[in-house]
């Protein structure tokens, strides 16, 4: 499963002045046939080098751009279509530069040949966010089991036991026996919970996650988030009544699943109305629209970008200075003359990842469109 990390690394892959040809397509074979898809891919392929010869691309870039729809083709044909789960296909190349990445996913996408100067991620970025990465833990007082849940995604963290014994003796002089017992198994419950704790900030450490959602008894449960570094603490998005011994996997996904979905809702909106505060106020760390928008990130000052998954805008850009606008012919930083940008959305997307800032892809309809289906939390 593709992860944040990848798909930043993919974000900064500028190989001007040749271009790269981003590919996604539903694969589901329920829905499509392979020669149904080759004929797809073959269209759009024609379409696409059809406008980039009208649009008077050099030697070079045209070159590259031909020897990657020969890529994406062969990568297409020969594609298996025999691994459960795969309904998605996203593909990048650049063959000037010798590159190619290629994604099979479990959500399909739209039919889609763009090329531009970097690759067209929206549609992946839309994916992470709607199926964030997060992590479940199990536990009782002598069993841990820990999964990482990425949408339909479930794999084994880690499964360890350690031998506490029993709280509760019966006999011994004065009960000081029951005492030493009880003792020894709540130090022995405390290492085990610490155990646990620390190969859950271990996994974050090595693969940072989202949420963790924790099973077990509820009292039990308590107990043992007091063990929890407080980077892992401030994660947890839910929990709920689990046999440590019995659960299933599916069970344990699907209620990881329901469980993050209710909390990122509530974090969705709750940034949202922060966002919108802030920007009410003067001199608030936050932006809404467009052209407030492009702003803060022509300097720099972006935190965090807000932007619903359906939004789209013309727009240009300054090749000397490399900031973006709305619809200036001349850059208002430099002087020179600006040239089309195509989607200057999708552009404030890559600039925002080129600069640190991170990325928040909203579904279309959500309270982000009634401030312009943009904005940005800002670092000053």
């Amino acid at each position: 499963m593709l992860n944040p990390a990848q798909l930043a690394d993919l974000s900064r892959f500028t190989p001007a002045p040749l271009l790269v040809s981003s590919l996604y397509l539903n694969i589901d074979p329920k829905r499509y046939s392979k020669p149904a898809l080759i004929t797809l891919l073959k269209d759009l392929s024609r379409e696409r080098l059809a406008d980039l010869k009208e649009a008077g691309l050099n030697h070079d870039q045209l070159k590259s751009v031909e020897s990657d729809i020969e890529r994406l083709h062969d990568a297409l044909s020969g594609h298996a279509f025999t691994r459960a789960g795969e309904r998605g296909l996203a593909a990048f190349s650049c063959a000037g530069r010798d590159f190619f990445q290629k994604w099979t996913l479990p959500h399909g996408f739209k039919a889609t040949l763009l090329i531009g100067p970097t690759p067209y991620l929206r549609p992946l970025q839309a994916l992470l966010a709607q199926s964030p990465h997060a992590v479940v833990a199990l536990l009782d007082q002598h069993r841990a089991r820990a999964y990482s849940v990425h949408g339909e995604e479930i794999q084994d963290l880690f499964d360890v036991t350690h031998d506490t014994g029993s709280r509760i003796k019966k006999g011994g002089f004065q009960g000081k026996d029951t005492s030493r017992v009880e003792h020894r198994h709540d130090e022995a419950v405390h290492h085990h919970y610490q155990d646990a704790a620390d190969r859950l900030l271990h996994a974050f450490q090595s693969a940072p996650f989202e949420y963790l959602v924790l099973g077990g008894h509820l009292d039990e449960l308590r107990g043992f988030e007091r063990h929890l570094h407080s980077y892992v603490a401030e994660r947890v998005a839910g929990r709920f009544r689990a046999d440590v011994r019995a659960a299933l996997r599916e069970d344990v996904r699907a209620k990881t699943v329901e469980l993050v979905a209710v909390e990122e809702t509530n974090r969705r909106d709750d940034l949202v109305r922060r966002l919108a505060g802030a920007a009410r106020t003067n001199g608030g760390l936050a932006v809404t629209g467009l052209k407030n928008t492009l702003s803060a990130l022509n300097d720099r000052r972006v935190q965090t970008l807000l932007v619903t998954e359906d939004y789209a805008h013309a727009g240009r850009h300054c090749e000397a200075c490399s900031i973006l606008v709305e619809k200036e012919a001349i850059c208002p930083r430099c002087a020179s003359a600006t040239v089309e940008a195509g989607d200057v959305v999708d552009e404030a997307v890559a600039q925002t990842v080129h600069q640190g800032g991170a990325i928040r892809i909203l579904p279309e309809g959500c309270a982000l469109a009634e401030h312009g289906k943009i904005g940005a939390m800002l670092r000053y």
